[in-house]
């Protein structure tokens, strides 16, 4: 009988051992797969904030013909939409993480404050240069049935480099600049976008955002796509 015993109690030991050690590896691996996506978003981040700077000396230089217009418009919209693409990743990460929150976090703060220069900046080639495009600063919030990021996703594909999409994340109470960018429009209502310099809160259908932006179009003085003239 103590025979037994003594062998169940092995049987238990070496059942928690192997646990142990397999709960143990699944945490060490899930270690290291975050540290390698926390270093993956930090080069995204690293290159997007590179490519600011590129961006905000050849600004500088507009008035010395050193750079041109129709240039700093191509870098400006193909930084923007390859900063989307890649953060999407980042913030697929921040979702998942676990053991790294606080750093993903972080990156999602400097992601967001990236985002938020691009956007000012475009104000200010905007002065200095013809407007080309409609810029559309979007905030939205973690509502999974929202349709609103889809809709502006499908309109970009049909205007392309016509209109520059700048996505805030409303609830990421971590960066005030969201909240003061919130505030100074005075948005309450979740999706929301600013589109030129009207402010429209609540979902708009893609035929509804389309007349706006088609409308925006004729005010800026830019070619108007024909998508507009199709609509009209």
């Amino acid at each position: 009988m103590g025979i037994e015993r003594k062998t169940s109690l092995k049987k238990y030991l070496l059942a928690f051992i192997l646990t142990l050690v397999v709960f143990s590896g699944g945490i060490a691996v899930g270690i290291l797969l975050e540290n390698a996506q926390l270093s993956s978003s930090q080069q995204i981040i690293l290159k997007e904030k590179v490519n600011l700077r590129s961006l905000q000396l050849q600004q500088n230089y507009i008035g010395s013909g050193t750079a041109d217009c129709t240039t700093l418009h191509s870098i400006l919209e193909n930084n923007i939409d390859e900063l989307g693409k890649k953060m999407t990743l980042v913030i697929d990460y921040e979702k998942k993480a676990i053991f790294n929150q606080e750093e993903f976090n972080l990156q999602l703060q400097d992601y967001f404050l990236t985002e938020i220069q691009f956007y000012l900046i475009s104000q200010e080639i905007d002065k200095k240069c013809k407007q080309d495009s409609v810029k559309v600063l979007y905030f939205y919030d973690e509502n999974k049935d929202d349709t609103q990021g889809d809709i502006l996703k499908y309109l970009k594909k049909k205007f392309d480099a016509k209109i520059l999409i700048f996505s805030l994340d409303s609830g990421f109470t971590q960066e005030p600049m969201i909240n003061t960018l919130l505030t100074s429009y005075n948005i309450t209502t979740y999706p929301s976008m600013v589109v030129g310099e009207k402010v429209f809160q609540g979902r708009q259908d893609a035929r509804e955002l389309m007349g706006i932006l088609c409308d925006e179009f004729i005010k800026i003085g830019t070619e108007v796509p024909q998508e507009c003239k199709i609509v009209g």
